[in-house]
């Protein structure tokens, strides 16, 4: 009687402890104790972890053009950044609304970047609920290392603990995983404020909406992956598969929404536009020739040579290096430019329909074009690049550039150096013809001096060269510098023709044994012995009919002021009748401007607008120097 007593009474006591039992340890994948359900549960859990590899894949594809993270040259580097986590670094978690597609430009990334992280935060912390927290450490992991997103990563372990973990989680799976939410929603908030420029900001304030909605519909995918997942789980009875159907889903609805409304060769064109602007920053050289300069003398063999000597050798020394493709200060240089044409023909060769495959031509020939300023370098001790004295190399490049786009304002550009490159070597005639067109194009008030018209102009370019919604508004092309340089350039052939020397004094000789193998057009503007080689040239064609033009541009080089009012003074008194006056004009009011002679220079203004009212140079002066200009100086003289 007593031990059924003790028997009927340990019962109750024990179905309670059952009881008790089963509202702590929720039943998941692994409840089922049966070898095919195990078997079942580890591929599908290997398959989840391989689509959701696809994702951080894409995500880091998306930053880097890159499928796989661990193959980048500069992959420990970039990890390593990322924990710098104050700091604007290139991998951050906001870059990727800026860098290398911008939402601001491109609003589809918006739903993209969105459902990509709902599908990073939400699959590893639905792995914990349902498989179990030690089961989400490889999908973190994954995160971490193939996304090259270590801070999320270390969000989601405390995520996954808050929603899987005892005592955090709740009997309630659908708040457990709300609950594990919070910290992801924390990561993105701190994300969210250093993932935009305030400037842009500032100017447009609807851009704060595109850089805050990706984050907000991360939060609002992940919720709802969380409901609909839980709901499909507990409708099988916590069978494996309640997520593979619906990581599949967030692994190709980014991608395909990707494909059709942005394309691989968005992200291509503003990959290779960010290496170009890479490759030719400009560096600030003073603390590389100072170093230098202290190697040379610690190795210097000459006794009571001065620290001033020694640093005018070695600044002689790179100014070599600068000028000629010798030097390993110059092998940086040719580096950085076989790059860039290798990737440009990269682009060209799989994007060759693309609309950027024109900017790609545009990035192609101006990289040829890049040589260093080195009267910049002796100046400031800065190395900063030009393209405006094409190279020959890049000739092609111009040339497919104005063949195949020419209702594009960079065929206009492409005309213009291809017209350079032409009058230097002496076929006068197709350069005129070439600026014609570039000037018809862009000046819709240009008359030519002698009355001439292109041979070839395509009308439909004159109403869509500056469409504002066209790819080449990246590319800051300036259409008021193109016709400047392309008016100067045809004056400067259509005004000039010697009746002794011809073109030779422009273009460079067309025989033997002449004084110079160049010609003006030949002379670097940029470089050291320029004034030098300009003196040679007038020297060898005394008289030339460019004798006004090489004195003007004598003057123009001056840095001094004083001697260059003097210098522009000159030309204005000695060559009144010749085709420099209206630049002169403008030349001396700027002058005069520099040296707070604010009546001269109204006076030099005042007679350009009078006697060269149409000149490209009156065009320029009300651009430079909108002030008013006096009343006394503009009336007509008597």
């Amino acid at each position: 009687m007593n031990q059924r007593a003790t028997s009927s009474t340990s019962t109750p006591a024990k179905t309670q402890e059952l009881s008790s039992h089963d509202s702590l340890d929720l039943k998941d994948v692994w409840s089922r104790s049966g070898s095919k359900y195990r078997t079942r549960a580890f591929v599908l859990l290997t398959i989840n972890l391989i689509l959701f590899a696809g994702v951080t894949n894409f995500a880091f594809w998306l930053r880097s053009g890159e499928l796989f993270a661990p193959n980048s040259a500069t992959y420990w580097d970039d990890f390593v950044q990322t924990f710098r986590f104050w700091s604007d670094t290139p991998v951050s978690l906001g870059s990727l609304l800026v860098e290398p597609i911008s939402v601001q430009h491109i609003p589809m990334q918006i739903p993209i970047i969105g459902l990509l992280m709902a599908a990073m935060i939400s699959i590893p912390i639905l792995i914990s609920i349902l498989y179990g927290f030690w089961f989400s450490l490889p999908f973190v992991a994954v995160v971490s290392f193939f996304a090259v997103m270590p801070w999320l990563g270390l969000t989601l372990i405390s995520s996954c603990v808050l929603s899987s973990v005892r005592p955090f989680r709740s009997r309630f799976r659908f708040v457990s995983a709300l609950w594990g939410l919070v910290p992801a929603v924390i990561y993105l908030s701190l994300a969210w404020q250093g993932s935009f420029d305030d400037a842009a900001l500032q100017i447009n304030p609807a851009d704060r909406i595109k850089f805050i909605a990706p984050w907000v519909l991360a939060i609002v995918a992940s919720t709802t992956l969380f409901f609909i997942a839980l709901l499909i789980a507990k409708l099988v009875d916590y069978r494996p598969g309640a997520v593979t159907p619906l990581l599949a889903i967030m692994l190709g609805l980014p991608v395909g929404l990707f494909e059709y409304y942005v394309g691989r060769d968005e992200l291509y064109y503003r990959l290779l536009a960010s290496q170009e602007r890479a490759a030719f920053a400009d560096i600030d050289a003073s603390q590389g020739l100072e170093q230098a300069t202290r190697q040379a003398m610690a190795l210097r063999s000459i006794r009571g040579q001065s620290v001033e000597s020694m640093q005018e050798m070695v600044e002689q020394r790179w100014l070599f290096g600068l000028a000629t493709n010798i030097p390993r200060e110059e092998t940086i240089l040719v580096r950085h430019q076989s790059e860039v044409i290798v990737s440009c023909d990269w682009f060209l060769k799989y994007f060759p329909l693309s609309p950027y495959a024109g900017n790609v031509l545009y990035l192609k020939a101006r990289a040829y074009d890049r040589r260093v300023d080195p009267a910049e370098f002796k100046r400031t001790k800065w190395i900063r690049f030009f393209d405006d004295f094409p190279n020959d190399a890049s000739r092609d490049s111009w040339r497919l550039l104005a063949k195949n786009y020419p209702d594009s304002i960079l065929s206009a550009v492409a005309l213009l150096q291809l017209a350079k490159l032409d009058a230097r070597r002496g076929d006068v005639d197709r350069a005129r013809d070439q600026l014609l067109q570039v000037l018809f194009k862009l000046d819709s008030e240009f008359h030519p001096p002698d009355g001439q018209t292109p041979s070839n102009l395509n009308q439909s370019a004159l109403r869509v060269v500056f469409a504002p919604e066209s790819t080449e508004v990246s590319l800051n092309v300036s259409g008021d510098t193109i016709i400047i340089e392309a008016t100067q350039l045809y004056e400067l052939l259509a005004y000039n023709r010697d009746p002794i020397y011809n073109y030779d004094p422009i273009s460079g000789p067309s025989r033997d044994q002449t004084p110079v193998w160049f010609g003006l057009l030949d002379v670097l503007p940029r470089s050291t012995t320029y004034v030098d080689q300009l003196r040679r040239l007038d020297a060898a064609y005394p008289n030339s009919q460019i004798q006004d033009n090489i004195a003007l541009e004598i003057a123009k080089c001056e840095t001094n002021s004083q001697l260059k009012i003097t210098g522009l003074e000159t030309c204005l008194e000695k060559y009144s009748n010749r085709d420099i006056v209206a630049e002169t004009l403008f030349r001396l009011g700027v002058a005069y401007k520099q040296a707070d002679q604010l009546r001269k220079s109204d006076e030099s203004i005042a007679r350009l607008y009078r006697e060269y009212p149409n000149s490209i140079w009156a065009k320029e002066a009300q651009r430079y120097m909108p002030r008013p200009i006096s009343t006394q100086f503009t009336q007509a003289r008597p």
